[in-house]
């Protein structure tokens, strides 16, 4: 099998889990009763389409600064929410923020993947360990919410074996990924032609479920797009085979500062998705208009 070929997929399944990871492992933050190991291959399989697009916007337009990352996780996360599922037309037009550029833009992309392989392969060891310590206040705090929803809070035993778990894969996830060279992302005619038929299929029946999703969502991602290309630079991917591996277990900070934050925070009822939601929406809104102000100043 052509190695260069072998090299794609597993930069495209290893950034899907990446994806799948920040999207929906820290979102959900417990194990639902309807979760199943065949559910779970599914869903990272749907993200690593996703992840492919991801993969071919980050070399095709040289993503390489904070604005032109925030870009392409709108289109990620519009893709996710506008394609896939059909939340950006619930709540409209606060669908359009929550979630696809509150969390999949601003926390999946910018922080997950952008930020995240920076405090991996650039920055010094303090710098990178309180990123991944704040990830992982962020990821207990948000995690005391579901209860709420659920009735009842998942035990601390059951919260710290799903992050720490899930987070051993996620190192895994981000080795894959910078060993495969990700910066090379050249795919074929062929290649982009399989994973955009599967983006399409779940795009017809979107269109047949929301209607309006046809006038709204191409001109979304289109301006993003256009912006994306005027914002060319330099490819973040391009330098990752310097990345130190005796980094990855800095990731492990995430959950251990997650659990005492849970902890605490377990036993109180208050609804802290609606101050993550204004926080992180406000945040995406900002980033958003910079990213445009900046692409067509």
């Amino acid at each position: 099998m052509d190695r260069a070929l072998v090299r794609r997929l597993m930069s495209t399944l290893s950034l899907g889990y990446i994806l799948f990871f920040y999207s929906e492992t820290m979102f959900w933050g417990r194990w639902r009763p309807e979760d199943t190991v065949p559910e779970f291959v599914i869903t990272w399989l749907i993200y690593s389409v996703l992840a492919f697009f991801v993969l071919l916007m980050v070399n095709r337009f040289r993503v390489g600064d904070v604005c032109s990352v925030f870009l392409t996780g709108a289109v990620f996360g519009w893709l996710v929410e506008g394609v896939v599922v059909q939340t950006v037309y619930t709540g409209f037009p606060f669908g359009i923020v929550w979630t696809p550029l509150a969390w999949h833009a601003l926390i999946s992309v910018l922080a997950g993947v952008y930020l995240a392989e920076k405090a991996l392969g650039e920055w010094e060891g303090k710098k990178a360990a309180l990123f991944f310590i704040l990830l992982g206040i962020f990821w207990g705090f948000w995690a005391s919410y579901w209860k709420l929803e659920d009735g009842y809070a998942v035990s601390l035993r059951d919260f710290a074996a799903y992050a720490f778990l899930s987070t051993i894969i996620l190192m895994a996830a981000y080795a894959v990924l910078n060993a495969s060279a990700p910066g090379n992302f050249e795919p074929r005619k062929f290649e982009i032609g399989a994973f955009a038929a599967v983006l399409l299929f779940f795009g017809v029946f979107t269109a047949l479920a929301v209607p309006f999703s046809i006038l709204l969502l191409p001109p979304l991602v289109g301006i993003a797009l256009y912006a994306l290309r005027r914002l060319e630079g330099k490819n973040f991917f391009s330098g990752h085979w310097r990345l130190n591996g005796g980094m990855y277990a800095m990731l492990l900070l995430m959950p251990a500062a997650a659990l005492p934050v849970y902890t605490a925070l377990r036993d109180m009822w208050f609804e802290v998705n609606i101050p993550v939601a204004l926080a992180t929406s406000g945040i995406a809104i900002v980033l958003l208009l910079k990213a445009l102000y900046k692409a067509l100043r």
